[in-house]
């Protein structure tokens, strides 16, 4: 049975260039989006094993993106993607309910 992945992220290059690395093995299916909303809503509509969400959406902060995810009942994991290093940042993304 395939992983699903649900990647969340407005820089289509990153989230086309994440989609073929796990395309390389069988055992992958890739679903995406590129905002916050639209996330939510494929979520919603068919479950992913695991989330990849970006912190810096345009229409919505990831953490409060990751906290509608889990209100909604996901339970799998949930990474966040950031180029934020801060000790306060990784509090805030855990707080949310990313893994």
């Amino acid at each position: 049975m395939a992983i699903r992945i649900l990647i969340i992220d407005d820089d289509d290059v990153l989230r086309e260039t994440l989609k073929e690395q796990f395309a390389l093995h069988d055992e992958f299916v890739v679903a995406e989006a590129p905002n916050a909303t639209a996330g939510i809503k494929a979520l919603k509509a068919e479950p992913a094993d695991v989330v990849l969400l970006d912190v810096n959406l345009p229409d919505m902060d990831g953490r409060e993106a990751c906290k509608a995810m889990r209100r909604n009942g996901h339970k799998g994991p949930v990474i966040m993607l950031t180029g934020q290093t801060s000790d306060s940042d990784t509090i805030l993304g855990l707080d949310a309910g990313a893994n």
